[in-house]
């Protein structure tokens, strides 16, 4: 009897700890969300991003043209202002002083972070779909839309600028639309996506490095390296995706599980995540390493969070603990990013002791 009593208690402790495991589940957990499109479901919210220190996001919208600042804790409306037409993309310089938003209008408008004040305009020979700061420094680079030179030729420039002067430092012909435009973490690399292909470009000269597509014409919409820039994951009409080795050129993984557009793809910030979404209401979530150990179809998905309308584009904060996302339906909603780590709260409390040692012995020592 003794020893079947063991056996029962060793079998509850151990039903306890794999409970224990499996609260540890992958998820979105939403927070909040707000009005970005007054318009509501004939509104569309084409961007929002987080400020680099994480305290707000800004958002621009397709149809009240509006650029709008959060704070992110609660989600509180800071200043809101409007453009002649449909903001395309909206993004955050290095030092948390300047947002930027692009629009169809052919402008881009700089903004005072604080307080909303227009401190530059960059007037653009065609309507701007890509927009993107430099991690370091004030170099914000844009990407145009399809235009045709003189002698008939498609061209798509991108265009980086130093700020807050406005000064063109060069140009880039990407050969077409430019839909999405993202440095690499140090600023060595820029990537640019757009219709026909993704290319890599070495930033600070222009020189082309790599061009990224498959075996035939598709139309790019969105991509992102990874956190180590050695891959770029790359999606968009009919909802193929596409992971490279880029500085190789190998194509590690095809994928489809939609057969949807996909709008917007963001790496997390550890580097072994994928959140992508687009015309679905789901946001879903892979694990890397799933996606390059499974065949195409066998692919899991490792979470999948309901958002309740199409999304246009979705972005991590810098340490991947929040994920914004912006709608068709005219709201940015906030997830908290609840991970798969079980150790997590013993390395906090490990961190919590170190810092406090620390101070302590700072005080004696004074």
């Amino acid at each position: 009897m003794r020893y079947l009593f063991l056996i029962l208690l060793l079998g509850s402790v151990s039903k306890i700890q794999s409970q224990a495991q499996n609260d540890y589940t992958l998820r979105l957990e939403p927070v909040w969300s707000r009005v970005a499109d007054a318009m509501g479901e004939l509104g569309s919210v084409e961007s929002a991003e987080f400020s680099p220190d994480g305290k707000y996001i800004v958002s621009g919208t397709k149809f009240d043209y509006s650029v709008i600042l959060w704070r992110t804790s609660d989600g509180h409306e800071l200043w809101r202002k409007y453009a002649a037409q449909e903001i395309e993309r909206v993004g955050w310089s290095s030092d948390n002083q300047y947002v930027a938003a692009c629009s169809e209008d052919r402008l881009v408008t700089i903004y005072e972070a604080t307080t909303g004040k227009i401190v530059q305009t960059l007037q653009h020979s065609e309507g701007i779909d890509g927009l993107t700061w430099s991690n370091n420094g004030l170099t914000l680079v844009t990407g145009e839309e399809e235009s045709k030179s003189a002698a008939g030729k498609k061209q798509g420039w991108i265009r980086f600028f130093e700020l807050p002067s406005g000064k063109e430092l060069r140009t880039i012909d990407f050969g077409g639309t430019i839909n999405e435009l993202l440095l690499s973490h140090d600023d060595q690399y820029l990537l640019a996506a757009g219709h026909g292909a993704v290319k890599i470009y070495e930033a600070k000269s222009g020189k082309l490095l790599q061009t990224l597509k498959p075996d035939r014409f598709f139309k790019f919409v969105t991509a992102s390296f990874s956190p180590d820039a050695k891959h770029v994951i790359a999606g968009g009409f009919g909802g193929t995706m596409f992971v490279w080795e880029w500085r190789s050129g190998n194509l590690l993984r095809e994928f489809n599980h939609t057969a949807k557009k996909v709008e917007t793809v963001s790496w997390h910030p550890n580097g072994r995540y994928i959140a992508m979404t687009g015309h679905e209401p789901y946001i879903r979530i892979y694990r890397v390493a799933d996606i390059l150990k499974y065949k195409s179809e066998r692919i899991p998905i490792a979470h999948r969070s309901w958002a309740g309308d199409h999304a246009e584009y979705i972005d991590f904060n810098t340490d991947g603990s929040f994920l914004v996302s912006a709608h068709q339906n005219g709201l940015i909603k906030l997830w908290a990013w609840m991970g798969e780590d079980p150790d997590i709260n013993d390395r906090r409390h490990q961190m919590v002791k170190q810092v406090q040692k620390d101070y302590n012995e700072k005080i004696k020592n004074q």
